[in-house]
């Protein structure tokens, strides 16, 4: 028996439209790729959600959010139903091409937080937010009899 080695002719490959059958979506970008150039917009940024930092101390809880590049009058902050909510929007404009993209980030708010004394700051890029704690939430020191 005599062995010959060949080359697969034309016939024998997969057809393009069987392999697009098989993958018919290999050719598209795919929505991850667009999350990830979400980053690029906006570091820090985990899917379609704002990076935060939520810490507390005997005095207030604090919430720190990335909005790089972002201008103060494109932050909006929301208490509602014990949920702080900050969106964020940051417009790009490159010649003609004008692009938008808005993010938002919702984080539970403990009982008992003074609602009237709220505040919040940007700074490079970095809006903080400061929750103050009820005074009747307050650590405080009991004095022995």
């Amino acid at each position: 028996m005599k062995l010959i080695r060949s080359t697969p002719s034309a016939l024998a490959r997969v057809s393009d439209f069987d392999e697009w059958f098989r993958h018919p979506f290999a050719g598209l970008p795919s929505l991850s790729h667009f999350f990830n150039n979400l980053s690029e917009v906006f570091p820090g940024v985990t899917g379609d959600k704002l990076a935060v930092d939520v810490h507390e101390d005997k005095d207030a809880y604090h919430a720190s959010f990335e909005v790089p590049g972002v201008k103060k009058e494109d932050v909006k902050i929301e208490l509602n139903n014990g949920m702080l909510t900050v969106s964020a929007e940051k417009r790009e404009k490159n010649g003609d091409n004008e692009s938008s993209y808005s993010l938002s980030r919702s984080v539970s708010v403990p009982d008992g937080v003074n609602a009237d004394a709220i505040s919040a700051k940007i700074e490079d890029g970095i809006l903080r937010v400061t929750l103050p704690k009820a005074e009747h939430r307050k650590p405080r020191t009991i004095a022995l009899n």
